[in-house]
């Protein structure tokens, strides 16, 4: 004889309703699942709807350091965007800030600790960078802001007027060379750049071709450019407009018999 096995779920909050869904969230790198009524399931979202208006979206990084992963769950890999631009044909409610690729966080890495050095912050040679020393290294870098790294060398006990004095100075002229340290510097701050994305390339020569400045117009301009504000060769300056920085015009200068040929 035939059956039939009718499967009904029942709400885990109260045990008494059916429930209709089952619900997804995470919590401190928690992820976990719930069966509940359609009653139930809206007083959920509608609690956490305050708290989600005024959240951003986390990096998979993030999660990973706050120690909050179950033991058999595993960050998903970032993917792998080279040196192209991912997004160049991603519909404009659907685009991301691309991912930084495994060798772009290495040289972040050492661009901050080589900053570090040269202001006399202390930081370990390896391992996690702070996240208030990457905060400071990024505001004093791209936008000539001291505040935070001032505070971080008044809290190790250092003069922040002794690693001001150290900072280049274009009257000061190298011994060595005779060239002037702050043309030195931008240019090891510039090499440290490496190779950009034909996209990139193109943009930052057409801007510094211009008077420097640059707009996105679509998703692809502006992943290209936040790519440059990250590598330190633009800055924002407003929604969608970017100003060539003298590192990304050092890049130009000392990339131009290789973007001529």
């Amino acid at each position: 004889m035939a059956q039939r096995v009718q499967v009904q779920l029942v709400d885990d909050l109260d045990g008494q309703q059916l429930a209709t869904e089952t619900v997804s969230f995470s919590l401190d790198g928690k992820h976990r699942e719930i069966d509940l009524s359609s009653e139930n399931a809206a007083t959920f979202r509608g609690l956490l709807q305050p708290y989600m208006a005024a959240s951003r979206p986390a990096a998979p990084t993030n999660i990973a350091a706050k120690g909050g992963l179950d033991p058999d769950q595993h960050p998903a890999p970032e993917p792998d965007m080279a040196d192209t631009d991912q997004d160049e044909e991603t519909p404009a409610d659907q685009v991301r800030e691309p991912a930084l690729t495994q060798a772009e966080r290495r040289q972040i890495g050492a661009d901050i600790r080589r900053w570090a050095h040269l202001h006399d912050l202390p930081i370990n040679p390896l391992g996690r960078i702070p996240e208030k020393t990457r905060k400071a290294w990024q505001q004093h870098t791209q936008h000539g802001n001291r505040t935070l790294l001032d505070q971080l060398l008044t809290k190790a006990g250092i003069d922040p007027a002794t690693t001001q004095a150290k900072e280049p100075n274009d009257n000061v002229v190298s011994i060595t060379s005779g060239k002037p340290t702050a043309e030195e510097h931008l240019e090891r701050r510039a090499r440290t750049v490496g190779k950009l994305s034909d996209h990139q390339r193109n943009r930052l020569q057409k801007a510094c071709s211009g008077d420097g400045t640059a707009t996105a117009t679509d998703p692809a301009d502006r992943s290209s450019y936040q790519a440059l504000v990250r590598r330190g060769c633009m800055t924002l300056t407003g929604e969608d407009t970017y100003l060539v920085t003298d590192v990304g015009r050092t890049w130009i200068r000392l990339n131009q018999p290789a973007l001529s040929a």
